[in-house]
């Protein structure tokens, strides 16, 4: 049997709730119960970054001052 939550909003986000589900044609709480299976769903990485992959491109000198700063902040030295 579903459960009644209360949550605190700030009026501008009530506001941008308000807003949404009207453009959307659904209640509030439909929304609301949208945004929370999505939020609380295991997605595994790579379905989450995936459409990162091939994005960052460096030259060679970008490249070696990320390398050399990854290598000063490396705790396992």
């Amino acid at each position: 049997m579903p459960e009644t939550l209360t949550i605190r909003i700030k009026p501008h986000e009530r506001e941008a709730l308000n807003s949404v589900a009207k453009s959307l044609g659904k209640s509030v709480s439909e929304v609301v119960r949208d945004i929370l299976v999505q939020a609380l769903e295991e997605r595994p990485l790579a379905s989450r970054a995936g459409h990162l992959a091939g994005r960052l491109t460096l030259g060679p000198a970008s490249a070696d001052a990320f390398r050399a700063k990854i290598k000063a902040s490396n705790w396992r030295r």
